[in-house]
């Protein structure tokens, strides 16, 4: 059971997941592939449906789609996968263009049914990573003030209930499942109070971060010209998001503006709260870049219009044009280095086989961040605090007992960082692994690692 036999402070429905994806292999992450590809699908079917409801896309236009996926998914952001905002954008692209569809065809509140879709997704949203709210929030800001504005409170009443009774169908079974096995407080505790007043906090930072009110604002747009700095695609994207919004007919335009602008805002206040930066943090924000499509559909239905006569050269265009982004995608792409590499390339593996030596081994990541080793050797941690110290010194339990089990001699192996220092008289070194890796940065980066073994 999540917290209770495991200490960890992710979201619990991101554990459901993954057990999921385990289901496909255990060895391995390509559970967790397929499950990318279903949400990266889900992702390109309504980005482009939010694009066809400002415009009307030639039979042709479609070529955009595997340039527009070709940037969202070679940005840096998308680091080696696997991140809860990776999972995440695509289900408030859903929303989005729920609410959008009825400010376009209807008046500009969603129905019965888009309302308890909406409480089914924040539902997965709270139970997989809280602060990602600030999204729905905005949506529900949007809808409660048009209802109020037009007075339509019998509306809006039928609205809330179904968004709650949504929101219910993904927490009823959660809760239930921890209440069965007593960790309601292992629960609260490690997921809300851990996450709210005992993660690692960077002292030092700039001197405005530290302005109470003001840095609620300067956090979130230094944190999205920081992104923009070291992520020319995410800055791109951003732009033509923004240039969109010229060409959305008058009758709509102020409408969806004010929802862009109210999600995208309370997205970033909710995320962007750490005075320091972390690099992933705006790829939730790709939600709303299907909005970028619109003036390149436009260009591309002149350009067929300019050339109608001349159809061999469109067909010509599209297939330079898939083979362009074909090849960009594999030289942008920050993991091509590991295309046709066999497993044992990476230390995972490695170390994998020599603890795979050792039946039922009791394996122990200290001081370093687990980055796959249980995975690799199909094994589960075996004590609690099997995490890396990822709250600091406000959390000294994790450490005491870690320390307090390697003098016992609980572990079998321990697997330590290579620039870890500690030392133990009843384990020695056994193995070392380095592999190269590239980083978010794009820099070539050594990681090692050191396995010792239980005299």
């Amino acid at each position: 059971v999540p917290y209770r036999d495991i200490f960890d402070h992710k979201g619990p429905l991101l554990y459901f997941i993954y057990a999921l994806a385990t289901l496909v292999s255990e060895k391995s992450f390509i559970g967790v592939w397929i499950i990318e590809c279903a949400a990266a699908s889900v992702f390109s079917v309504y980005s482009w449906k939010i694009a066809k409801l400002y415009t009307v896309p030639s039979k042709f236009s479609i070529v955009l789609m595997p340039l527009f996926l070709g940037v969202v998914y070679t940005c840096k952001m998308f680091n080696f996968g696997g991140n809860t905002e990776e999972l995440c954008f695509p289900l408030l692209t859903v929303v989005l263009y729920l609410v959008l569809k009825a400010i376009v065809v209807s008046d500009g509140l969603p129905g019965k049914k888009e309302a308890l879709i909406c409480g089914i997704i924040s539902g997965a949203l709270f139970w997989l990573k809280y602060t990602f709210l600030g999204f729905m929030i905005g949506v529900c800001l949007y809808i409660l003030c048009l209802s109020v504005k037009r007075k339509n409170y019998a509306r809006l009443w039928s609205l809330i209930w179904r968004f709650l009774a949504g929101f219910m169908i993904v927490t009823t079974p959660l809760v239930l499942y921890y209440l069965v096995n007593g960790a309601l407080g292992y629960l609260w505790e490690a997921y809300f109070y851990d996450n709210i007043f005992l993660y690692y906090r960077d002292t030092e930072t700039i001197a405005i971060f530290s302005i109470p009110v003001i840095k609620n604002i300067a956090i979130p747009i230094h944190s999205i010209f920081a992104s923009i700095v070291m992520f020319p695609s995410f800055g791109v994207m951003l732009f033509f998001t923004l240039l969109s919004m010229v060409f959305i007919g008058k009758e709509h335009r102020k409408k969806t503006f004010i929802l862009f602008f109210m999600t995208l805002a309370l997205s970033a206040g909710f995320i962007f709260t750490r005075r320091v930066f972390i690099y992933y943090y705006a790829y939730i924000l790709y939600y709303c870049f299907g909005f970028a499509l619109i003036p390149f559909i436009r260009l591309w239905n002149k350009a067929e219009e300019v050339f109608k006569d001349n159809r061999s050269f469109i067909r010509g265009l599209l297939s330079f044009s898939l083979i362009i982004v074909f090849a960009l995608t594999i030289f942008l792409g920050k993991n091509k280095y590991l295309i046709f590499q066999p497993k044992m390339f990476l230390a995972q593996y490695r170390m994998a086989e020599t603890i795979n030596q050792t039946p039922d081994a009791k394996v122990l990541t200290y001081d370093v961040m687990d980055a796959g080793f249980y995975t690799a050797a199909g094994i589960m941690p075996c004590n609690r605090y099997c995490a890396d110290k990822m709250f600091g010194d406000s959390y000294p339990q994790l450490r005491e007992e870690q320390d307090r089990l390697i003098s016992e001699g609980y572990f079998d192996y321990i697997i330590t960082s290579y620039f870890c220092e500690a030392e133990w008289d009843n384990y020695e070194m056994i193995q070392e692994e380095a592999i190269p890796y590239i980083d978010f940065t794009g820099e070539e980066i050594l990681d090692a690692y050191k396995l010792y073994k239980r005299i």
